[in-house]
């Protein structure tokens, strides 16, 4: 218990190190921010909305994330394309959870739990070769109560959870400024319809003041619907994400109540 304990603290502070790395994104954010929302005033001067509104919502998330940007994109890429986690020891998760749930035939009952199917006490069981099946070979050997096999499958489970709910937040971020982004451009344009109105006005002398009002409240709404979308997935990859850890945790039990040994397969 007070391993577990300790580890979790440690967890805990490099949590707080990764926020605090992220949250404002520091004066490369703010200077990153700047310089595309003056793109971004360039293209809307020139009347081309669409391109504008683009810079600023990525002037935004470069405001949210500063020097993570590049990892944001990737990660977002990856997850968007692929099945596969970007962080490696998520990947080792993936892999040791699909090799135990064959051999321990996993399933959940009417109240959510999960259960195992049958296991002989000092059976072994053939997990891939990676850096989590070499850690939960050592605990059996060490014979290590499950307390310890939790701080180890955490260890593998953190770092991917924080960069799926870091971006989900950043992504949630933009999506909800785009439509007050859109709604400013609205008002601009109904400001300068208004500035013109006089005897002598028609109706092609106000439609570029419309254009700009109804296209900028379009286009805020559309990046606003990307954005949302994108974060969606990171929402439910961290959900998928977290049932694979409880699993796994769930499967560590078992294989220390019982006492098993863990054969490492090519």
């Amino acid at each position: 218990m007070e391993s577990g304990a300790k580890f979790f603290q440690v967890m805990k502070r490099k949590s707080l190190m990764v926020n605090q790395g992220g949250a404002g994104a520091g004066i490369a954010g703010l200077i990153g921010f700047l310089s595309l929302l003056a793109i971004s005033g360039v293209f809307f001067v020139t009347e081309n909305y669409f391109i504008s509104l683009l810079f600023a919502s990525l002037g935004l998330l470069v405001y949210v994330t500063g020097t993570d940007v590049a990892r944001v994109f990737l990660s977002t890429f990856t997850i968007f394309f692929s099945s596969r986690h970007l962080i490696p020891k998520a990947m080792y998760i993936q892999e040791t959870l699909a090799a135990l749930r064959e051999t321990l035939q996993f399933s959940r009952d009417s109240k959510g739990e999960i259960k195992v199917g049958p296991l002989v006490s000092g059976q072994i069981v053939p997990l891939p070769d990676n850096p989590l099946v070499k850690d939960i070979q050592r605990l059996l050997l060490e014979d290590k109560g499950f307390d310890y096999a939790e701080y180890i499958a955490h260890s593998y489970y953190v770092e991917c959870h924080e960069l799926y709910d870091f971006t989900s937040a950043n992504m949630d971020f933009v999506a909800v400024s785009m439509p007050i982004v859109g709604l400013m451009g609205t008002v601009l344009g109904l400001m300068a319809m208004f500035d013109n109105l006089g005897g002598d006005i028609t109706v092609e002398a106000l439609s570029p003041q419309l254009a700009m009002a109804l296209k900028t409240t379009l286009y805020g709404a559309f990046y606003s619907i990307i954005y949302k979308v994108l974060g969606s997935r990171f929402e439910q990859r961290i959900r998928g994400f977290e049932y694979d850890y409880e699993t796994l945790c769930r499967g560590l039990q078992v294989l220390i109540e019982n006492k098993v040994k863990v054969e490492i397969t090519q």
